[in-house]
């Protein structure tokens, strides 16, 4: 049987990516609070994650949350933050512990980390630095998915998202800031569902999650290792070619 995984934040353009790429691979619901301009026959649910009692009943039957709804932004007031980044998270974990669901994922950003200087790769055993709200929101995160590993049945896993970008973007250019943090929607979707799919004792866990470039400022071995991740792009790569076609 397939898996049956609920998508938060699926009318986003992560979400929107990964339910195209699991038509076949997931039994998928989908919420958010809006509707995706494509549910390719699954089930889509609008609510607001920060009302538990509009969250709670979406769990129901589900192996596997990817949580993916929060307020992306790294400049997002306060105001904002704590109902779609602090509020929600723990209505999803609380939710899933309740409805005993198998795992949540979620999603976390090279934001908690971002402190650290460039030439320094970053490893998971280091202490958390993060230089904004948006990027202390996702320490809080994987916070709680500790608290609920530790005191339920759930596994739980972080995944610190870097710069996601599409692999054709013409963004990608020599010299961009962020080339060695850059996690293309392919390489992001293996790295999920390395997560959905790793065996049930894989009770916690935090893996960053970018591509296979030529400097990583994030250290991928430990998802390679117990995810099975292996990212195919490399942004300095699809840079040199992008400024080879100007």
């Amino acid at each position: 049987m397939k898996r049956k995984v609920l998508i938060t934040g699926a009318a986003g353009r992560i979400g929107s990516f990964i339910t195209a790429q699991w038509v076949d691979r997931y039994d998928l619901v989908l919420t958010d609070v809006r509707e995706p301009k494509e549910t390719f026959g699954f089930p889509f649910h609008q609510a607001n994650l920060s009302e538990f009692d509009a969250v709670r009943p979406l769990l129901n039957g589900i192996d596997t949350v990817v949580h993916l709804g929060a307020d992306p932004s790294m400049e997002a007031p306060w105001e904002s933050l704590l109902p779609n980044n602090l509020i929600s998270t723990y209505n999803v974990f609380e939710s899933a512990h309740q409805a005993n669901a198998r795992r949540v994922i979620f999603a976390s950003s090279v934001n908690a980390v971002f402190g650290y200087p460039r030439d320094i790769q970053v490893k998971l055993d280091m202490p958390i630095r993060p230089i904004n709200l948006y990027g202390a929101t996702k320490v809080w995160g994987e916070g709680v998915a500790s608290s609920y590993a530790s005191s339920t049945n759930l596994s739980c896993i972080s995944l610190r998202f870097g710069w996601v970008v599409d692999r054709n973007s013409p963004q990608i250019m020599p010299g961009h800031e962020y080339l060695d943090i850059a996690f293309t929607y392919e390489d992001l979707t293996l790295l999920v569902a390395g997560a959905i799919d790793a065996p049930d004792d894989l009770k916690l866990g935090v893996f960053h999650g970018i591509s296979n470039n030529h400097w990583k400022r994030l250290d991928i071995s430990e998802g390679t290792r117990l995810l099975g991740y292996h990212p195919q792009d490399d942004a300095f790569a699809i840079a040199r070619a992008n400024a080879a076609k100007v």
